[in-house]
């Protein structure tokens, strides 16, 4: 009797263990994800990304000097040129990092802006063969290397682009570009209509063009190199003012603007400090 009387509970016990195992196997489909649902699943939810957004833009309208580590221009210099002590001044490069909130619709903000003090020399590719425009270059203080077709081949050979940071061409050279344009396009030198790389009047382009930097918004960030730490305070404020400047004039018209938030001063190896980019 004792024995029957175990046999029964043994046999109680892992039916109701192999039942339990059959509830889990055969759960719907709805426990099982709720089972799986991991945490980030929320970060999908529209009710989510709106909560968050609407906290970045309370954080972008908050006054710079709010901030715990918001410093002036000339003191967060200070900081930077410290940090790049041993470091050769003119491979130091001293940035912004400019926060925008874009509105739902509108284009991204993205432009040529020409610094008061340009951060490298303008040292350009110039594809024509135009005898006469040749000779107006070779008058101008620009370091250029122009040519059409033994530029082309002097590049299939192995020229080195690494110097170079513009590149220009007339409609004409456009057509002899085919064997390189991988190379240029690699290096970001790829001259065509849309940037504003490709002219009759070469000459007019390059002095237009001399000293300007290109920036685009990506994701909420537009970060932009604004000198090195061998630039004077002045200087770096003037470039980033010009910056500044040129950023509010890319606003788009109408009611929409996008909201410019916070801005963070860095160099190559120093810190990261906040400072005032819509009052300069």
């Amino acid at each position: 009797m004792l024995k029957s009387g175990f046999q029964s509970f043994r046999s109680c016990y892992f039916s109701r263990g192999f039942a339990s195992s059959l509830f889990l196997l055969n759960a719907t489909g709805a426990t099982l994800s709720v089972l799986r649902a991991s945490p980030k699943d929320h970060r999908k939810d529209p009710k989510v990304i709106l909560q968050r957004v609407s906290r970045k833009k309370q954080r972008a309208k908050r006054p710079a000097d709010m901030n715990p580590i918001y410093m002036d221009i000339p003191l967060a210099m200070k900081y930077m040129r410290a940090a790049e002590v041993g470091n050769p001044a003119k491979r130091t490069t001293v940035s912004v990092q400019v926060t925008i909130i874009p509105e739902k619709g509108v284009s991204p903000i993205q432009g040529l802006v020409a610094l008061p003090k340009p951060i490298k020399d303008t040292c350009a590719l110039v594809f024509t063969e135009n005898a006469l425009q040749v000779e107006k270059l070779a008058a101008t203080s620009y370091s250029y290397k122009v040519g059409g077709n033994d530029l082309v081949e002097q590049i299939n050979q192995g020229l080195s682009l690494d110097g170079f940071s513009h590149c220009f061409a007339t409609p004409e050279a456009l057509s002899i570009l085919k064997p390189i344009q991988r190379t240029l396009g690699v290096a970001g030198l790829m001259p065509t209509v849309k940037k504003g790389t490709v002219s009759d009047d070469i000459l007019s382009l390059v002095e237009k063009s001399a000293g300007q930097l290109s920036y685009r918004l990506k994701g909420y960030n537009l970060a932009i190199p604004v000198g090195r730490c061998d630039f004077t305070d002045k200087e770096i404020i003037q470039n980033i003012k010009a910056i500044a400047d040129h950023v509010n004039a890319s606003q788009p018209t109408g009611n929409k603007k996008h909201i410019v938030g916070r801005c963070s001063l860095s160099s190559t190896n120093g810190p990261s400090v906040v400072i005032d980019f819509k009052n300069l």
